[in-house]
């Protein structure tokens, strides 16, 4: 089966009739919107599946992705069938339910929507109303994996944590990435508050590893941890990370797109972690935000192997070597270098703009951008601005959240410092700025699309991809 069956486009339509709160900027996270009964309802429907293997838990404000992969392949390269759960997708639904580092196929997508839909159904004729999008892609991940028989699932928050739809999982190990602000509308406008509803994710007993470095984010983790009698490792306190050398990436005699970011220590700093000195091991993502993700992952191997789970030490090494994510600081083209990066706040601009300086000196640097209406992109402006030569703004069209290019051509115009010479042009669509990019660049140029999900998702396909298609053929189950 392809993505032209209809079969498979009928399945793809039941799923998107449901209420997607991603593709609005207005929906309330409280208990009128997301409801924790109701997930539970929809899976005790299904049987359960959420039950059937442990999972690791991933929330956080940035890095919860990147982080989420590097644990789920640390315990495949150490023999396990691992299930890993993530969101949003770049550009097929598929993306987001993956069995050993792969996306299920088509086919197999279709067929378990189809058994869903009876489980939906029931669920929708009780006081506790319809399913979400959401709520609908978290019941097929959590059936999927049952399916077919993962030893443990790796599960990424969609939005907080607290009243998460993944939160109905009982975890063996609960991950807290990076706070930053993020989503204020939905989970409040201090640290504070933001880390209260990632900390959500917290279960009674269960082990904690933390990479928040907030002092105030810190505080909030610490006090749930000790309200729930749950053992807290934490960045800063029981490891650290600390970059050695970083890769001049825009060199012109290096043509290869899956080398090496960087070299990096794991520190142990307690006790709980005496075994676990990691010196000078290879990172393969950019950026100093990715070193504190390898960090976690390695204290998550640590605290699991602790826990008698007997993952080997080049399972985590290898991992942290070889995986690259999609459209996280990936370098998709040389000559010119092309960057696309998924930052859509405030801090992984700053994540970003950090990790260019590090990897390129560029004799020009060019930044296309779009972002979402509710994203601070005044202040990403900002950050884009300082460092620019030349800025493309343009605007997705595969979601109606984005800001019309017509008001961020607007604001970077009042916002040009006038000791600084940055060209200011708009495209209507993301592929027209991004070819205009393209065609027009200097010898040792860099070009970097980023702002959004959503424009990574559309700008993406433009370059050859370096993951294979899954062949559609029936899983071993």
């Amino acid at each position: 089966m392809d993505r032209l069956d209809p079969k498979y486009i009928n399945a793809i339509r039941f799923l998107y009739e449901r209420i997607n709160y991603e593709k609005t900027i207005d929906r309330p996270y409280d208990q009128r919107s997301y409801r924790l009964a109701r997930m539970q309802y929809l899976l005790q429907e299904l049987g359960n599946p959420h039950l059937a293997a442990p999972v690791v838990h991933v929330a956080g404000t940035k890095g919860k992705g990147s982080t989420s992969w590097l644990i789920a392949e640390t315990l495949r390269r150490s023999g396990l069938r691992v299930g890993l759960y993530t969101s949003p997708h770049l550009i097929h639904l598929e993306e987001r339910f993956l069995v050993d580092s792969l996306p299920c196929v088509p086919s197999e997508l279709a067929r378990h929507i189809e058994s869903l839909k009876l489980a939906e159904d029931a669920t929708a004729k009780t006081p506790h109303g319809a399913p979400t999008f959401f709520e609908m892609t978290t019941a097929l991940a959590w059936t999927l994996f049952a399916a077919r028989k993962t030893d443990v699932n790796v599960i990424e928050v969609g939005l907080g944590g607290r009243l998460d739809s993944t939160n109905v999982c009982q975890s063996a190990l609960a991950i807290i990435t990076s706070i930053s602000f993020d989503h204020q509308q939905q989970l409040g406008n201090t640290i504070s508050l933001i880390a209260s509803e990632k900390a959500g994710i917290i279960k009674s007993s269960v082990p904690v590893i933390s990479g928040a470095r907030h002092p105030e984010a810190q505080s909030v983790i610490r006090t749930r941890c000790h309200e729930m009698n749950s053992d807290l490792w934490e960045i800063g306190t029981d490891f650290e990370s600390e970059i050695r050398t970083q890769t001049l990436w825009n060199d012109s005699s290096t043509t290869d797109l899956n080398g090496v970011a960087s070299r990096m220590d794991f520190i142990p700093k307690s006790s709980k972690l005496q075994a676990a000195d990691f010196p000078d091991i290879a990172l393969r993502m950019a950026g100093k935000h990715q070193a504190d993700n390898a960090a976690i992952a390695i204290a998550a191997w640590a605290r699991l192997n602790a826990d008698g789970w007997s993952l080997p030490r080049s399972a985590v090494q290898t991992a942290i070597a070889e995986t690259q994510l999609s459209c996280r600081i990936e370098l998709v083209s040389k000559q010119p270098d092309i960057i696309i990066d998924t930052s859509h706040n405030v801090a992984s601009i700053g994540a970003l703009i950090d990790a260019l300086n590090d990897h390129f000196a560029p004799a020009k640097k060019t930044i296309v951008f779009a972002c979402s209406k509710d994203k601070e992109y005044e202040k990403m402006l900002d950050q884009i601005l300082a460092v620019a030569d030349r800025l493309i703004l343009t605007q997705f069209r595969n979601n109606p959240r984005s800001v019309p290019v017509e008001r961020l051509e607007e604001l970077a115009k009042e916002k040009v410092i006038s000791n600084r010479s940055v060209e200011i042009l708009s495209a209507p669509s993301s592929n027209i700025g991004v070819e205009h990019a393209r065609k027009t660049a200097v010898p040792n140029e860099l070009i970097c699309i980023t702002g959004s999900f959503f424009l990574a998702a559309e700008t993406r396909p433009m370059f050859p991809s370096q993951t294979p298609e899954p062949n559609d053929e029936k899983p071993n189950e």
